[in-house]
């Protein structure tokens, strides 16, 4: 949908997990191209930022099952008439090797950062503000002075240890937002609410609004009732409530 702004709102917490790393993954795309002193300093924030969500010792397990659950739900497909049989056999061989593998490894997700004494200190220090200077840690600041080809060579090579991980939470996140019931509605003085299926097993609803509308949604959902609050923006000030109706449209992402 054209010119709209969309506001993804997870239902579950691996599908939650799924789009912070989303986000610090598409930051790191962007920071690479800047491997200036300080573009190299934001780039390792991110990656410290990665390690900090990937700590959690039941994501392996709850990413797995979710990815077994989307197999299981993809499989439903398989008699389809016209269905492309090779790029069908191709994702749900995707799907359960993803599965497998994050299951069947060992440690926690980027275990090998973890051990490194340089990634360790930057932890510490980087999170009181203003941390990572000189005299906090000489060897950072050794290293970044060193030439940017090497600087870039050695964060690719850490970022290669999360090639598994960043595939698994495309994936999730691609079958997750391609396969949704997408429908109008209209926010009476702009407020919307609707009852849910509890049976339903959403994992994100996704709200799609016109660029040209001056307003924000903020979403508020239980197992058997969804609501939509939307607001004029204010930055300096404190919002408040849209007050004329508003037309929106939602997309009810169950895979």
């Amino acid at each position: 949908m054209k010119e709209t702004i969309i506001y993804d709102h997870p239902l579950n917490e691996v599908i939650r997990v799924c789009l912070r790393l989303e986000q610090l993954f598409q930051q790191i795309d962007h920071q690479l191209i800047d491997m200036s002193i300080l573009g190299t300093r934001t780039l390792i924030n991110l990656i410290i930022n990665l390690l900090h969500i990937l700590d959690r010792p039941d994501l392996k397990a709850k990413l797995a099952k979710e990815l077994s659950i989307l197999l299981t739900n993809v499989q439903r497909y398989s008699n389809i008439p016209d269905i492309n049989i090779e790029k069908f056999n191709h994702l749900t061989q995707q799907l359960d090797e993803l599965s497998r593998s994050l299951i069947d490894s060992s440690g926690k997700i980027g275990q090998r950062l973890r051990d490194m004494e340089l990634l360790n200190n930057l932890r510490m220090h980087l999170a009181s503000p203003g941390g990572g200077c000189s005299f906090d840690i000489p060897i950072f600041h050794y290293w970044l002075q060193q030439p940017i080809e090497e600087r870039k060579k050695t964060i690719i090579h850490w970022l290669n240890d999360f090639n598994q991980i960043r595939t698994a939470v495309a994936l999730v996140l691609e079958l997750v937002r391609n396969n949704a019931k997408l429908e109008e509605k209209t926010a009476v003085h702009g407020f919307h609410q609707e009852l849910l299926d509890p049976q339903s097993n959403l994992r994100m609803i996704r709200i799609y609004l016109k660029q040209d509308i001056h307003a924000y949604p903020e979403v508020s959902i239980g197992r058997h009732f969804f609501s939509v609050r939307f607001y004029s923006p204010h930055i300096e000030k404190r919002p408040v409530q849209y007050t004329g109706n508003l037309l929106f449209w939602v997309a009810y992402c169950n895979l």
